[in-house]
């Protein structure tokens, strides 16, 4: 069996400039599809989550075991925080869903999450990305996918309007070393 390695080696927390850094490498994630018009397939996966699935564009739902971002009109990644609760819900999420009408698929080492905090945060972020984060992140709840650099990713807000500024990037595997030396670097000419 191959051994689980973190892209960023488990670097633990790493703070450039007053913008901490961190990979959450090994975040049990779930693929999920179907019909959001299909009243079965949301009430179902409302009960096994124990939140409904959003299906407002662009925004995430938290519960206590589960994160569900809205992907699409019919997709929605689920990140779950233990891996026990992942195995649970993963094989109820096959076991009710009607398989001819959805798809549920195990993401957890597809991508990994680089998790970034700071006050100075939407500073080095307008350096890469082509969106008015201002805007896009108004919500608590506000999710994004954009490109960085030429990169597609995901980006997650984590934080209450009085905290300092938290965001995750989930990105490609192959993509995250790389996302993560152009923010250090970015990181080092920030204008207070």
């Amino acid at each position: 069996m191959l051994k689980r390695e973190s892209v960023l080696k488990d670097k633990g927390i790493q703070n450039h400039n007053g913008i901490e850094f961190e990979e959450l490498p090994h975040v049990p994630k779930i693929n999920l599809r179907g019909q959001s018009n299909n009243i079965d397939f949301m009430s179902s996966t409302e009960t096994i989550l124990d939140t409904p699935l959003p299906t407002e564009p662009n925004i995430s739902h938290v519960a206590v075991n589960v994160k569900v971002i809205w992907m699409g009109p019919n997709e929605w990644l689920v990140e779950i925080n233990n891996e026990n609760k992942f195995k649970e819900i993963f094989s109820k999420l096959q076991s009710t869903l009607n398989p001819q009408n959805t798809a549920v698929t195990d993401l957890t080492e597809n991508r990994t999450i680089i998790k970034i905090s700071g006050h100075n945060l939407y500073i080095l972020l307008a350096k890469f990305l082509f969106i008015d984060l201002d805007k896009v992140f108004q919500k608590e709840t506000a999710v994004a996918q954009t490109l960085f650099v030429k990169v597609p990713v995901l980006i997650v807000r984590n934080h209450k309007d009085s905290e300092k500024p938290c965001i995750d990037i989930h990105a490609n595997r192959s993509h995250s070393q790389y996302i993560y030396k152009i923010l250090v670097d970015g990181s080092r000419n920030l204008v207070f």
